[in-house]
């Protein structure tokens, strides 16, 4: 038996030796080659993420600076927050040759709706330029978000009488709750401290030495004048008289334009606008519904008299009877263009005396005390149809009829167009128009001066409605309107919404803004804390058709909403919610921010009682072009191809349209 290998063996096995050696180098020498690929892959992989991070950390570097300071954002183009600054990576180190530039400028819609407003460009660069790019559209929140907002609490006011606020407080200042207690359902963000914190049940918490939220700047607000310009819809108001009177007056009228019974359908809202033109001083509040100085010398408030017609001083035809309201100056002045002047003759009831014809200054001033005494006495709104007495009938023995005029002797109705849409006209006869005439011809004159707040009748409507000067408002609102003034704003009557907040989803809702760069006032006796219009037998009147006053809608003043007198007249004039001393209830849904807390009632119930409610769909979907805090929030991120990219190509194609 052989032990030793013959020579060929031996080169065989060295050959074989010598491949398994090459074999186990080559695939030793793949797998470090694999090894160094993966790893190469991943570092690739990690710097894109690390591009990526540093860009979308940009974004939220931008628009913290923003919020910061939102003077930085500019109102065309863009501006540029950084410049090729050092990128940094989770863990802070520099990253080697890449730099950081951040961008912002406007984007999006300006419809009025504030949603995208905004965007922040963050492009990160080597060597060779940009190697990611991305961009975050941004919201700003609209001070439509807030329940109640105030700059300034005012001095010893207080929540008190168990308030409710639905939805976000925010006040700059110190917050007092007085011990009667008060309710908060949402956040409340003070900068100061709350005193009372005790009294005050806070359902979401609350934040003591926050944040402070500037109000929007006079040239913001005027900015409004513009858009409402493009629409059509820009007044100018007559100077004169108090700051709590107005004589512009604007009302909401919702009509029913396809006969359904409602007046909830998309373009069935509009608004009237009233001027008055009055020189003398007696007739100077008519439009507001001022409370004259004495009652002789009161426009809007009388009473209604059956008159046969060819009685003295008038002339046929006789027996033709009639049933007229007549204001009390008119009582005390005589009918009008007659001669001579005589007081307007009848039985008074209620306790009142019969009117004198006798021609003296002492039954013509009984006249007019005595038309407000009896039971068919009835206030009247500035430039109510039934006040628009001038159109002289010759036909009726020189009666001046009720109805709907253009013009009268103490002002006119604004003309929208001298050709209405046949449904406008249609409308008119609806009940819930509540027309004083519905004949087609006076139909057909009236809505002439009905101007549309949807699109279908006025293409250029922006929903933003302005008024240089002061204006009185009243009515129910169909439809997204901004009403915006550079003076102050009077509340008239009943701000309502045809569809009730809450009833419908929030792109469907009605929606009010009041502006005032000045004040908005709660007008005196047209509200719930009456004053006597006469001094004889105690009575109070008001031009409101409940005790109880709503406004629904979002009210943003630079001063402070307020009512007029509402510490004044009987503490017992109008009970309210089965409290017996008051002067009424007042009901606010939707927000209220304002730079002075103003006074509008009293802790002890001698003023008005108010109970607040929050619409939400002024957080959702604010009114057309309504204030913003400046504040950004919201990110939406795109990913943009950085190849060739051009920053101003990119906002050139992101302008606002």
């Amino acid at each position: 038996m052989r032990t030793t290998p013959r020579p060929d063996e031996r080169g065989m096995a060295l050959v074989l030796v010598m491949l398994i050696t090459v074999a186990v180098a080559a695939l030793a020498a793949g797998a470090i080659f694999l090894t160094s690929s993966a790893y190469l892959i991943a570092k690739g992989h990690e710097k894109e993420d690390d591009m990526r991070n540093a860009a979308d950390a940009g974004i939220e570097l931008g628009r913290s600076a923003l919020n910061g300071n939102p003077a930085l954002f500019p109102a065309s183009g863009y501006a540029t927050y950084q410049n090729a600054q050092p990128v940094l990576d989770a863990s802070g180190n520099q990253i080697s040759g890449l730099t950081r530039s951040i961008y912002f400028g406007p984007s999006g819609s300006t419809t009025g709706q504030y949603g995208i407003f905004g965007s922040v460009v963050s492009v990160i660069s080597d060597q060779s330029g940009a190697v990611a790019v991305r961009r975050g559209e941004l919201a700003q929140e609209s001070f439509a978000k807030y329940a109640y907002y105030s700059n300034s609490e005012g001095s010893g006011i207080c929540f008190a009488n168990g308030d409710q606020i639905f939805g976000p407080l925010h006040t700059n200042d110190d917050m007092l709750i007085c011990s009667s207690g008060a309710g908060f359902h949402s956040t409340v963000e003070v900068a100061g401290t709350i005193t009372g914190l005790s009294y005050g049940t806070f359902y979401q918490g609350y934040t003591q030495h926050g944040a402070i939220v500037p109000l929007p700047s006079l040239a913001q607000l005027s900015n409004l004048a513009v858009y409402a310009t493009q629409g059509g819809m820009n007044f100018t108001a007559p100077s004169g008289g108090s700051t709590t009177q107005s004589r512009l007056r604007i009302e909401f009228v919702a009509l029913d334009l396809n006969g359904d019974g409602r007046v909830t359908g998309a373009n069935e809202g509009f608004f009237r606008v009233y001027v008055d033109t009055s020189a003398t001083a007696a007739a100077i509040g008519f439009a507001t519904g001022t409370a004259p100085a004495s009652a002789n010398q009161g426009l809007n408030c009388g009473d209604f008299h059956v008159r046969t017609i060819g009685a003295s001083p008038y002339t046929p035809p006789v027996g033709y009877t009639d049933n007229t309201f007549y204001t009390a100056n008119e009582h005390y002045n005589g009918i009008p263009n007659a001669s001579p002047v005589y007081p307007i003759p009848g039985t008074a009831s209620g306790g009142g005396t019969a009117e004198s014809a006798t021609n003296s200054s002492t039954n013509r001033s009984n006249a007019a005390t005595y038309s407000l005494q009896r039971t068919s006495s009835k206030c009247y709104l500035g430039g109510d149809d039934h006040l628009s007495l001038d159109t002289l009938v010759t036909a009726l023995g020189n009666r001046y009829i009720n109805t709907f005029r253009a013009a009268d002797k103490y002002g006119y109705w604004i003309r929208y167009t001298t050709a209405p849409d046949p449904s406008v006209i249609a409308a008119l006869a609806q009940p819930a128009s509540a027309a004083v005439d519905t004949t087609l011809a006076t139909r057909t004159v009236e809505a002439q001066y009905m101007w549309p707040l949807s699109r279908q009748f006025n293409l250029n409507s922006k929903g933003v409605i302005y008024v240089n000067g002061n204006v009185v408002v009243s009515g129910v609102v169909q439809g997204q309107v901004t009403l915006a003034a550079s003076g102050n704003v009077i509340i008239a009557d009943d701000l309502k919404y045809a569809i009730a907040p809450g009833s419908v989803q929030c792109a469907t809702a009605d929606m009010l803004g009041l502006i005032a760069a000045d004040s908005i006032y709660m007008s005196d006796n047209v509200m719930n804390s009456p004053q006597p219009w006469y001094t004889s037998g105690g009575g109070y009147h008001t031009y409101s058709a409940t005790s109880d006053e709503y406004v629904q809608g979002v009210m943003l003043t630079l001063q402070s909403f307020s009512g007029e007198n509402f510490g004044g007249g009987s503490v017992s004039a109008e009970p309210c919610n089965g409290t017996a001393t008051g002067r009424g209830c007042l009901y606010l849904a939707g927000g209220l921010i304002q730079g002075t807390r103003g006074a509008v009632g009293l802790t002890d119930g001698h003023g008005y009682i108010k109970a607040y409610s929050y619409d939400q769909c002024a957080y959702q979907t604010p009114p057309p072009y309504f204030p913003t805090t400046g504040r950004f929030y919201r990110n939406r991120y795109y990913e943009i191809d950085p190849v060739g990219f051009s920053v101003s190509s990119l906002f050139a194609s992101l302008t606002p349209h």
